[in-house]
């Protein structure tokens, strides 16, 4: 009987202590959080773990990085802090296109088009980029540009009019996923086969060859990702996939100049990498704490975007199965560390795995 109340007293001693391996976590959104617009119960209560009410009363940083997007980071952090029903602050945001930041320095006072929905891209004056214009500024400049559907009205009061006759586009940023990919595959083609960035100029195909290509970036490369819907649906990767069939066929075989940021890109986990280590700092108070590259997971439903992005950059991996993968199509492409059912699950595994 004394050998087994001193393994009680044990057992309880390892389950209050204060853990010294730190943890620090990345979270996709949608298809681990969220379905759709529906917040899952089990992230409430992981979010609640995180903040230390766990079994070791320990805080985790953590942050979120979405291939969505068409938000402002600061409205987003908001709208993630009455979802979760923790606050939230734009620091533990990384959209699809927050790492996009980084080409203000090449294109502050240029013109660029930029592409993507649900009304108006973000980022624009905001991000620090001057001269942004929308397919709804070329769709009111020329009508006849694409007949199939009259200009919006509700973005009459949005639509910065240009004489685009004069203005020369030095780069397209598609910055969240297309609400009209007719209209805007058109109006993509339209300026990389422009004559230097001209709306309503083009050159030869051969010509094409010859000079410098005006260069589009997506914000994300997914293929598909996970809503409230049974089956994945299609993503700006799908997007960007059609474009460049339709610019090769029209071209003669000729290849964009595609750049692409989001997960899996390696700049978007740098960028996350920084931040999570400043968060780990915040909550030491400061000191200057160091989690090793094994102590930090991505929790993701995607396997070619989530999965890969953290294998690659060297992070540990959670798949989850409420979202896009489906065991139902067998062993996913990219192994994660581990597979959950949920988030909560996941975020469990983890803990004990570190800490017991």
């Amino acid at each position: 009987m004394r050998g087994l109340g001193s393994a009680r007293i044990l057992v309880r001693t390892i389950a209050t202590k204060k853990p010294q391996t730190p943890l620090a976590i990345a979270f996709d959104i949608d298809g681990v959080l969220k379905q759709g617009s529906v917040v899952l119960p089990e992230a409430v209560r992981t979010l609640k773990m995180l903040e230390g009410d766990n079994p070791w009363q320990t805080k985790v940083p953590y942050l979120f990085i979405t291939n969505s997007g068409g938000k402002e980071e600061s409205k987003r952090a908001l709208d993630l802090s009455d979802d979760f029903k923790q606050k939230i602050v734009p620091e533990q945001v990384i959209q699809a296109h927050t790492v996009m930041q980084s080409l203000v320095s090449l294109y502050a006072d240029k013109p660029v088009l930029m592409i993507g929905g649900p009304d108006l891209p973000p980022g624009g004056s905001r991000y620090g980029f001057n001269q942004v214009y929308t397919a709804f500024d070329l769709h009111a400049y020329a009508p006849a540009s694409f007949p199939y559907a009259d200009p919006n009205p509700e973005q009459q009061d949005a639509v910065r009019h240009a004489d685009f006759s004069k203005i020369q586009f030095e780069a397209i940023f598609v910055f969240h996923d297309s609400r009209e990919w007719g209209r805007d595959i058109q109006y993509c083609l339209d300026i990389l086969r422009s004559d230097q960035g001209v709306f309503g100029t083009m050159i030869t195909n051969e010509e094409l060859r010859k000079r410098r290509k005006i260069p589009i970036y997506f914000s994300h490369g997914d293929l598909l990702w996970g809503n409230n819907f049974a089956l994945p649906r299609l993503g700006q990767g799908a997007f960007r996939t059609a474009l460049e069939a339709v610019y090769k066929r029209v071209t003669d075989g000729d290849e964009m100049n595609a750049i692409t940021f989001g997960k899996p890109e390696q700049m978007t986990y740098e960028y996350a990498n920084e931040l999570l280590q400043m968060l780990l700092n915040r909550a030491s108070n400061g000191n200057d704490v160091h989690v090793a590259p094994e102590n930090i997971w991505m929790i993701g439903d995607n396997p070619a975007s989530d999965i890969m992005g953290a294998n690659n950059f060297g992070w540990s991996s959670a798949l989850v199965r409420t979202g896009v993968y489906r065991d139902v199509e067998g062993p996913p492409a990219h192994k994660p560390t581990l597979i959950a059912d949920n988030v909560e699950e996941a975020i469990m595994k983890i803990m004990r795995n570190t800490w017991s």
